[in-house]
Parts: structure tokens; C-alpha cells; sequence
């Protein structure tokens, strides 16, 4: 039984190669951009490894969004003033590691870490591109509504993740150790779109 490791920075370290998750863009990010972007601070890029082998990540990034295409009860300043949010631009796990909860488990850290990096620095809302209609419903169970202009944009505000951490609800079970994953669907695959 291969043993895997918890979410961690990528570095030149992890093997990345051989990554395949059904989707070219994101396994294409993956190899050529993703640790540039980590280097360069223009995105947290978490992965999970067995022996070093890359076999799910997910990267994060601060952005600011227009308040026109942020859900009313998400949007606050005032307009034009842009809405400061975290972006969940890629989230992938590799094929070959599929139904075994490592999309669930990228995405519950990522949402620890969206809470934990609002309250240092401000950020009223996770942002989130759905790759395809079914990956934006999967995030519309999980809390996420969709964007004005693009039901492919998804938002849910850091209050509500934050609130959903503290109380478990939904689709996460709090124990006294450490939070743990209970996998009720696979986390879909999301991306940046340019």
C-alpha cells in the first residue's frame, strides 16, 4: 500500500511528469507553469505525492473581481470598488488515483486554507471556474452560487466556508484530532480559464 503524503508546496522535488488526469489543460498547467507560478508568488500550488510522485493539486491565488458579476449577498464596497476574493483556479487528481478522496481532500484543505488566509488578509469569497456544467453543480450543492454573467463562475463567501468548517456541515466532519475528509462525491476538476 502506497503511503500518501499530506498537502504541501510544490517544488522542483516533486515529480510532475507523469500526471494525467483526463484533462490536457490542467495536466499541461501542472508540468510547465505550475512551479513557475509557485516561484514567482503568483500561486500556491499544494500537491499531494506518493514517493514523490504528483498525484493531486490544486492551486490558489488572490484576486479581485468587478462587483457586477458577484452575487448580491457575497458583493460589498462600493461599486466600482473590486471585490477582493481568493481564486481555486486548478484542482486535479491523476486517473489513476481517481475515487479514492483526493479531489474531496485537496478541496477541504483549500477551504482551510481560503478561511485561514482571509482572516490574515481580508477576502470576502472563494471563487471557483467549473469546468463543465457538472462540475458547477457539484460546487452549487456545496454552497457555491453562481456568477451574474458566466454560470461557470462560482462564488461562496469565506463567512459561510468558515461557518461550515466550525459547525460541519454538509460534506466535512470535524473530529478532535484534525478535521478528515468524508467523501461523499469526488471533487470535480476546475481550472483557470484565460
Amino acid at each position: 500500500m502506497t503511503l500518501l503524503s499530506a498537502p504541501e508546496p510544490l517544488t522542483a522535488a516533486h515529480d510532475v511528469s507523469e500526471f494525467s488526469c483526463g484533462t490536457p489543460t490542467l495536466d499541461h498547467w501542472l508540468k510547465t507553469r505550475a512551479l513557475s507560478n509557485q516561484e514567482k508568488g503568483f500561486t500556491a500550488v499544494l500537491v499531494v505525492h506518493a514517493a514523490g510522485r504528483v498525484v493531486g493539486y490544486y492551486g490558489l491565488a488572490p484576486t479581485a473581481v468587478i462587483p457586477d458579476i458577484v452575487p448580491c449577498s457575497i458583493r460589498t464596497g462600493q461599486p466600482p470598488d473590486p471585490v477582493p476574493c481568493l481564486l481555486l483556479g486548478q484542482l486535479a487528481t491523476d486517473a489513476g488515483w481517481a475515487g479514492r478522496g483526493i479531489g474531496t481532500g485537496l478541496v477541504k484543505h483549500a477551504l482551510q486554507r481560503c478561511v485561514m488566509a482571509a482572516g490574515l488578509v481580508g477576502g470576502r469569497a472563494l471563487l471557483v471556474n467549473a469546468i463543465d456544467p457538472a462540475a458547477a453543480a457539484f460546487w452549487q450543492r456545496r454552497g457555491f452560487i453562481p456568477s451574474k454573467d458566466d454560470p461557470l463562475v462560482l462564488f461562496r463567501s469565506i463567512a459561510a466556508i468558515a461557518a461550515s468548517l466550525a459547525n460541519a456541515h454538509g460534506w466535512m466532519k470535524i473530529s478532535r484530532k484534525r478535521l478528515r475528509l468524508a467523501p461523499v462525491e469526488r471533487a470535480p476538476k476546475t481550472h483557470h480559464r484565460p
